[in-house]
């Protein structure tokens, strides 16, 4: 180290340096169970400095109570120890804590006894690592201090020695830490963070540099480079500007001085890094500098200067690397940016660099290429050998560049053109090393004729084998081009179109209005932009025939941005648009009659309600019920039936206005809306109606039936308050009408006296409530047999609803069945209330008793319940608490319920599953679309309607759909179970066929549990 370099300032010959402070005592623990003894040492050694320093006494009357003082003073450096305490090894046992568990090397332990004639063990000394032994009455006032006074400089010496080792240690690291650093303001932060740690205290410091400062181009003025503590924000900013001038004033003067200065409350470290850098360390609390041996002080110093010229090379060494490295990536993004093929290959071939668009080519990324052979990608080995040939000539210096125009065929079969130049990239000495080549595709001038000779044939043909339609025009909208397509549609032959106008050919009209649509070719020549016709236009074909028809018109561009003419698509879509129709129709048609259906007329209603209101029009309703279509459908059979329905829309048509809506909103019941129409009006069309149903004689396979039917009306004003109560109040009219004789029409009147009899024996919506609330509702129960085997042994029972009819006040009369109260319930919104009423009173008498036969049992849902988000929570919570098994609930949805609900319904259906219930869809057959959903709905039983198996023996076309039934279930993972079984003919036929199951009154009524579980 040169005196340039590091010099110490001495403290002495500067004014303003002050007195150090003092030295921190020597820390002497006591430890004896005596009192007395405590007493005497702290007498003896009462006001004593040694070597400079005051001592400081720590007191410990047991080996437990010291090692918690230990472990508070690590920085202990003499024990005085008795050694007998709690126990007899008290005092040993305390040593090996010292020196093994806390580590105390330097530390100095002298044992006293009070025992005079007991001595340890020469090995127990060595074992214990005790460093001196006196009896107590040896250690009288003045061999007190001696002894102290020994073990003290022995610990100072000990502990110097352990200090220098440590500095030492740390300025190893803290160099080797340091030289990684790149930039002044990190190696500023490292050097304050490895001085806290040479100091083991916390640094409050400052790191400035002088002459050549990074932080900017003015180099005469000094700048904070690092800082911590306090004054950490002080980074980057000029020495001179800081708030607090002793620190300015203490390390300009260092610097003025090329010395260290040493103050009582600070210290500044000089370095000259280079001869044009200077820096200067300034440390809060000189006198923490004081217990670092001068000599470390000096290496670290030295160190520090070092890595401050290390940083400044490896600065200028890193702006050297960064215009490097700035270089080659400008000149890599030119490269990359060609869109020629750019290459570098050494003498074995080996590719060195590919550019972007070279990779590209080959789907590679220009990494992926580098260090492959030309082989790799060259597949055809002529056209290899010549290029070879070529990097040959090269690199043995015969030609120094070489062109030529390659064709190839690549692996995926596609030929390609290049122009490809190669030249040598040569060494120092003058060797070829490598050549560099760049390839220009050329393949699209190459093939520009082809394609030009090709392209109208390619275009030709495929135009004329598209299922499209197409046209083509010139730029003021003449036609020079239709495919066949368009021909057949259009009915022009392409000689006869061309040159026309497109509006002579290619007629379009609104499918509704009749009104021309614009011609798309104009509109696109005009806006040059993709046009479309509106929707539902219809092309005129030059026959007369109309097409539905979709199209798209786009302009062709020129390459100076005009047009050269528009081509227009266009496809049939006639096919599509009649199935949509057909769609639409078929969801608000009755599909036997043609009439339309309930959805649909309670959707018009409502439009009458809500004109009523709005508007004060005037409406009539018609129900209409047929009185004799059971009579007919159970004597002549189904086929009858059906075909007595069909007959309504033909025999009542002349009794309404065409504006008027008949529709089928039921099995046999119609309902008639007729808007704009007094209730006096609409009483004359309901008796015109009612006289030609009753003169109707219905045939049917050589016999007649005579029709009558029973006519609800209810006229719709501004007092109607919504459709359900419309129809609630049309079912009331219907019904009194029913009551008082058929074959009438009775007007719905709130007062009247017929009227509010009938309704009130309905049970409308407060009645099904109070129904509800007063537990009216029963279960009955009918039995499902397996028909396997001859026992025909009950495995299922199905809850069946039935509700209490009050005939007056407090006195019970008939049972009613669901056939008459659920319609009610459904149009008042209570089936959910009447099906949770259902499953917990089902699983409640299953737990009574019906579970001890080890039956399933089957339960009903309504299309209602399938809509409500909180059934399976509802469920969930009753098999909890009758505690009922998952696997013996068997869930019956209607198969029109089911498909009518279809989205809801899947998603019940298979929670219900996840849970391990069973389900069946019931009523199939009685639907429109069962074999369509059949297969998306996930049933383990299907319930054959009983309108097929009641007649299936004396009905070959009964017996027919039964048996197809069951093959399909069966083929499709399937049981059956058969409805209405009501005879042992019935039994028997099903048990050919391989029914599974079968329900009906021979094996048992629905009843109560109790009289049906005795």
């Amino acid at each position: 180290m040169t005196d340039d370099l590091l010099r110490w300032a001495d403290d002495a010959a500067d004014a303003d340096v002050r007195p150090a402070t003092a030295l921190l005592p020597w820390k002497i623990l006591v430890i004896d169970d005596d009192p007395e003894v405590h007493t005497v040492t702290r007498f003896a050694l009462l006001d004593l400095r040694l070597f400079g320093r005051p001592l400081h006494l720590l007191h410990a009357s047991s080996a437990a109570a010291a090692r918690a003082l230990l472990r508070d003073n690590l920085d202990v450096a003499v024990v005085l120890l008795d050694v007998v305490m709690e126990t007899a090894q008290a005092g040993l046992d305390l040593v090996g804590f010292i020196r093994d568990e806390l580590g105390l090397a330097e530390c100095r332990l002298i044992l006293r006894t009070g025992e005079p004639g007991y001595a340890p063990e020469l090995t127990v000394i060595q074992e214990y690592d005790i460093n001196d032994y006196r009896t107590k009455g040896e250690l009288t006032h003045t061999r007190l201090i001696t002894t102290v006074s020994s073990a003290l400089r022995s610990y100072q010496q000990l502990h110097a020695l352990a200090e220098h080792r440590r500095g030492l240690e740390l300025i190893v690291r803290a160099a080797a830490d340091l030289m990684q650093e790149h930039a002044i303001a990190n190696l500023a932060e490292g050097v304050l963070t490895q001085l806290a740690a040479l100091l083991r205290l916390p640094v409050d410091g400052i790191v400035c540099s002088q002459k050549g400062s990074p932080l900017g181009d003015d180099r005469e003025r000094c700048y904070v480079v690092g800082a911590t503590g306090r004054h950490a924000g002080c980074i980057a900013q000029p020495l001179e500007t800081l708030a607090d001038q002793r620190i300015v004033a203490a390390i300009m003067s260092s610097v003025a001085r090329r010395r260290h200065l040493f103050g009582v409350d600070y210290a500044v470290l000089y370095l000259q890094a280079a001869p044009t850098q200077e820096a200067a360390i300034f440390l809060e609390g000189g006198q923490m500098l004081e217990t670092i041996d001068r000599t470390l002080l000096d290496v670290f110093v030295a160190n520090i200067a070092a890595c401050f010229r290390n940083v400044k090379l490896v600065e200028r060494l890193l702006r050297a690397q960064d215009e490097i490295e700035a270089q080659r990536a400008f000149l890599r993004t030119v490269i990359d940016a060609s869109p020629h093929f750019i290459f570098v290959v050494d003498r074995e071939g080996r590719i060195r660099l590919a550019n972007q668009s070279l990779a590209e080519r080959f789907r590679q990324t220009p990494a992926q290429m580098v260090g492959r052979l030309q082989a790799d990608f060259v597949s055809d080995a002529q056209l290899l050998q010549a290029l070879q040939g070529d990097d040959e000539a090269i690199a043995a210096g015969r030609q120094e560049r070489i062109e030529r125009e390659i064709g190839f065929i690549g692996r995926s079969g596609e030929e390609r053109w290049f122009h490809t130049i190669k030249v040598p990239l040569k060494n120092a000495g003058g060797a070829v090393e490598q050549l560099v080549g760049v390839s220009i595709d050329v393949t699209d001038r190459k093939r520009a004729e082809r394609r030009l000779l090709e392209a109208k044939e390619r275009v030709q043909v495929t135009l004329d084998s598209i299922g499209d339609a197409v046209i083509t025009t010139d730029a003021e909208g003449r036609i020079d081009y239709m495919n066949p397509v368009a021909e057949s549609l259009t009915g022009w032959a392409v000689a006869e179109a061309r040159g026309r106008p497109t509006a002579d050919v290619f007629r379009v009209l609104h499918e509704e209005t009749r009104v021309p649509a614009r011609d798309p070719i104009q509109r696109c020549l005009a806006e040059k932009r993709i046009v479309s016709l509106p929707g539902h236009c219809v092309l005129l074909a030059r026959d007369g025939r109309e097409y539905d028809i979709n199209d798209s018109a786009a302009p062709i561009p020129r390459a100076d941005g005009g047009l050269q003419g528009v081509v227009l698509v266009f496809h049939n879509v006639t096919e599509t648009r009649q199935l949509a129709r057909q769609l639409a129709h078929d969801a608000t048609h009755d599909a036997l009659t043609g009439l339309i259906n309930r959805a649909e007329f309670e959707r018009r209603l409502e439009r009458a309600v809500s004109s009523a209101q709005d508007e004060g029009a005037r409406h009539v309703l018609c129900y209409i019920d047929l009185d004799q279509f059971k009579v007919v459908n159970d004597t002549a059979g189904h086929a009858a039936g059906d075909e007595l329905l069909k007959q309504i829309n033909a025999l009542l048509a002349g009794s309404f206005r065409e504006s008027d809506t008949l529709a089928r909103i039921g099995g046999d019941e119609f309902a008639l809306l007729q808007e704009n129409c007094p209730l006096e009006r609409g009483h004359v069309v309901a008796q015109a109606a009612l006289r030609t149903l009753r003169q109707h004689s219905f045939s049917w396979e050589g016999r007649s039936y005579q029709v009558g039917a029973s006519i609800g009306l209810v006229p719709i004003t501004a007092e109607t308050q919504d459709t359900a109560e419309l129809l609630t109040r049309a079912d009331v009219a219907c019904y009194t009408a029913k009551e008082l004789g058929r074959n009438r029409v009775h007007v719905y009147q709130s007062g009247d006296t017929e009227t509010v009899q009938r309704h009130s024996e309905l049970l409308g919506a407060a009645g099904l409530r109070d129904a509800l609330e007063r537990g009216l509702f029963r279960l009955h129960y009918q039995p499902i047999v397996g028909l396997a085997g001859s026992e025909f042994r009950i495995v299922r029972y199905e809850a069946l609803l039935r509700v209490v009819h009050e005939v007056d006040p407090g006195r019970q009369g008939e049972l009613v069945l669901p056939a008459v109260f659920i319609p009610a319930a459904e149009r008042f919104g209570l089936m959910g209330a009447i099906d949770r009423w259902v499953i917990r009173r089902a699983f409640q008498e299953y737990a009574q008793g019906i579970g001890t036969t080890g039956a399933t049992l089957a339960i009903n849902l309504s299309g209602n319940s399938l809509s409500d988000e909180t059934l399976l929570q509802f469920i969930e919570a009753q098999l909890a608490e009758f505690s009922f098994p998952a696997e013996r609930a068997c869930f019956e949805i209607t198969e029109t319920a089911a498909i009518q609900n279809l989205r809801p319904a899947l998603g019940v259906m298979a929670a219900l599953k996840r849970h391990g219930c069973q389900l069946a869809l019931d009523d199939f057959g009685s639907g429109l679309s069962s074999f369509h959903y059949l297969k998306t709905l996930p049933v383990d039983f299907l319930k054959i309607d009983g309108s097929f198996v009641k007649d299936m023996c004396s009905s070959a076309h009964d017996e027919a759909l039964v048996a197809a039934i069951n093959q399909m279930s069966h083929a499709l993972g399937l049981r059956t179970i058969a409805e209405y079984v009501e005879n042992r003919e019935i039994v028997d036929r099903l048990c050919q066929l391989g029914v599974d199951y079968a329900q009906g009154y021979f094996f048992g009524k629905p009843e109560p549990w109790r009289q049906g579980g005795d």
